[in-house]
């Protein structure tokens, strides 16, 4: 039973499933929404606001674009702002393309080029879309000015805790979770598959050093998030931080892993003075 737990906590920060909690769920989507079309392809986009930097809300695993109503809604008071479905997620166009790394960074680039932006433009990412605007800003530095992550997954923590268990464990574990992501939506299932593959390409993707970076980390307690692996969790991001000044962690215990929609104030709060700093 131990080991199972440590293995939850394992996925929950990479898997972006809805919160139980009543004030971490997922609003309903926006009225504001449209469509942004390339050929056949359709992005399911919600952009309101004006003024530089561009912010670009980057989601976790397998969800929608409103999770980040609040937060937007607040950002896009000064800031042009857009939050978007990943292709196969949510309302936009379903893909036969592998959600790997550089499909998803090319799925990004195309939403910013139908856009029109050139830059400035700041990522917040949540979980997995953490992984996203760093590759994309190792690919495109010049566009980027700044990363706001909130509690973005280590692309460390499974060897980390997988280095505890049995390889049969590993193994078994492996099994039932892939057996679980086959009954969500197929877009859901087709990201997942893709999670060890992104977490190595992100290990040769260090944090850059030349743009401010915050980093939100959640450590509320849990059945999961133990105090054995909440110390391993700290000693991850602290290796992120060793060296770069310019890295920034900001810890919570009063939100969960979707600290957007658990304490969206403290969020907003911290991104506003994050983009008044950039400029």
């Amino acid at each position: 039973m131990k080991i199972f737990k440590i293995y939850l906590l394992l996925l929950i920060p990479m898997v972006s499933c809805v919160n139980s909690k009543g004030n971490e769920s997922v609003p309903s989507t926006s009225t504001e929404e449209s469509k942004l079309e390339k050929d056949t392809v359709h992005f399911n986009t919600h952009i309101t606001g004006s003024g530089s930097p561009t912010v670009i809300f980057e989601s976790g695993l397998g969800t929608p674009l409103n999770n980040w109503h609040q937060v937007q809604t607040s950002i896009s008071a000064n800031y042009k702002t857009i939050s978007y479905d990943r292709l196969g997620i949510g309302g936009s166009s379903a893909t036969e393309s592998p959600r790997n790394i550089d499909n998803l960074v090319s799925d990004l680039r195309t939403l910013i080029t139908l856009n029109e932006i050139d830059g400035p433009i700041v990522f917040v990412g949540h979980s997995l879309g953490g992984h996203i605007a760093r590759k994309y800003q190792e690919l495109y530095p010049s566009n980027v000015v700044g990363l706001f992550l909130i509690d973005p997954t280590n692309e460390y923590l499974y060897d980390a805790v997988f280095n505890e268990m049995t390889s049969e464990t590993v193994d078994s574990m492996k099994t039932a979770w892939d057996d679980n992501f086959k009954n969500q939506p197929i877009g859901v299932y087709n990201e997942w598959k893709e999670v060890d593959g992104i977490d190595a390409v992100l290990r040769k993707c260090p944090l850059p050093t030349g743009i401010p970076i915050t980093i939100l980390a959640s450590y509320q307690e849990s059945s999961f998030l133990t105090e054995t692996n909440a110390k391993l969790k700290k000693e991850l991001l602290s290796d992120w931080q060793e060296g770069k000044a310019n890295v920034t962690i900001l810890e919570t215990t009063n939100s969960g892993h979707y600290i957007h929609l658990g304490e969206p104030d403290w969020v907003i709060s911290q991104l506003e003075t994050f983009l008044m700093n950039i400029q």
